[in-house]
């Protein structure tokens, strides 16, 4: 195997890993704030209003770890793959 066949190999596998660690770190935490959303709105109905602007706001912020792994994942492919 070539030096060049070698990084792409490498390239390829670190993308890989990068976008699976990113997408499922991500999906850890957005099921984690809709777990305690439902319980929060379960104890208090009343707020359920509050609860769900702050969920939604929590889920956007949690879901940029996965397009930051996209991001990172995209570069690797063609920018590094690209030498």
């Amino acid at each position: 195997m070539s030096g060049s066949e070698l990084i792409t190999v490498v390239t390829y596998v670190s993308s890989a890993i990068c976008m699976g660690l990113g997408a499922i770190g991500s999906a850890i935490g957005i099921g984690k704030i809709g777990a305690k959303d439902v319980e929060g709105s379960s104890i208090n109905p009343k707020q359920e209003g509050a609860l769900l602007k702050t969920m939604l706001i929590a889920m956007a912020i949690a879901s940029t770890t996965a397009m930051y792994a996209l991001l990172v994942s995209l570069l690797l492919l063609f920018v590094i793959g690209a030498i």
